[in-house]
């Protein structure tokens, strides 16, 4: 390969070597205590790593929305949250850099499905208790309406915090008490 002399600067006349594509951080670990995210998404800024500060902050927010003493309306206030505000890749973000924050989305997805299903679960199981003692179904449809009212809202397609199937299979847990 020929090579040019610039005051004493070897310069290879070969095709210039491409810029090295980011390193992408995996996913967060979910369950940490608040602290253990904090710390690494302030690294990770202080370093100005911006991906690294996005996986650390939805982390944070899916382990916060994981607290079983948290309302379904306080969880999901997390979950949007973190999916509105860090699964979003930079302008002109590359194939990859966009797999990494659709690969953030799908975590969230996850654990919001698996919350969401937790949830309808425990009610399946308490309408069914309440049939098997002699209620009358119309008071366990009122009941029912107003639970999956609160967990899926109005909406006709599946919100960006569920995935497909999760959201399938709330509607037909829904659609066997209403």
């Amino acid at each position: 390969m020929p090579v040019e002399m610039h005051e004493d600067i070897r310069v290879s006349a070969s095709k210039p070597t491409p810029a090295k594509a980011p390193d992408f951080p995996g996913l967060p670990a979910i369950g940490h205590p608040e602290m253990f995210y904090a710390r690494l998404a302030k690294e990770a800024e202080r370093r100005g790593d911006r991906h690294m500060h996005e996986a650390a902050k939805v982390g944070q927010y899916v382990t916060l929305a994981l607290d079983r003493s948290l309302s379904w309306e306080q969880k999901l206030r997390y979950f949007r949250h973190a999916m509105d505000r860090h699964c979003t890749p930079p302008k002109f973000a590359d194939d990859a850099c966009w797999a990494f924050y659709e690969d953030l989305g799908d975590l969230i997805r996850e654990y919001a499905g698996r919350e969401a299903m937790r949830l309808a679960s425990t009610e399946d199981d308490n309408y069914a208790a309440r049939t098997e003692m002699g209620q009358l179904r119309e008071s366990i449809e009122s009941d029912a309406e107003t639970f999956f009212m609160m967990l899926l809202g109005r909406a006709i397609d599946c919100p960006p915090w569920f995935a497909h199937e999760d959201w399938d299979q709330l509607k037909l847990l829904r659609d066997q008490w209403i």
